[in-house]
């Protein structure tokens, strides 16, 4: 059993280990090559998320302003027509 695990260690040659090595460096470039898209997909989804980030800061003062000025409406609307 020992001996087997000699020879195999023997039969591997800088031949093998240099085509392993470029597979395995195939492998790396077409997982890069698969990723960069991916990649691309969450930078652009980063920029949509920093624009809905400012849209959120603008839009809560208006609602603000919004609901202010309708409580008003209301106030006034409720003074002259007499909610009885």
């Amino acid at each position: 059993m020992i001996e087997a695990k000699t020879m195999m260690k023997d039969e591997v040659t800088h031949e093998h280990i240099y085509e392993r090595l470029l597979a395995v460096e195939s492998k790396v470039d077409n997982i890069e090559k698969n990723t960069e898209h991916v990649i691309k997909a969450f930078n652009a989804a980063s920029g949509a998320f920093l624009v809905l980030e400012w849209i959120a800061k603008a839009v809560k003062p208006i609602i603000i302003i919004g609901a202010f000025f309708g409580a008003i409406w209301l106030a006034i609307d409720n003074r002259f027509n007499g909610v009885k």
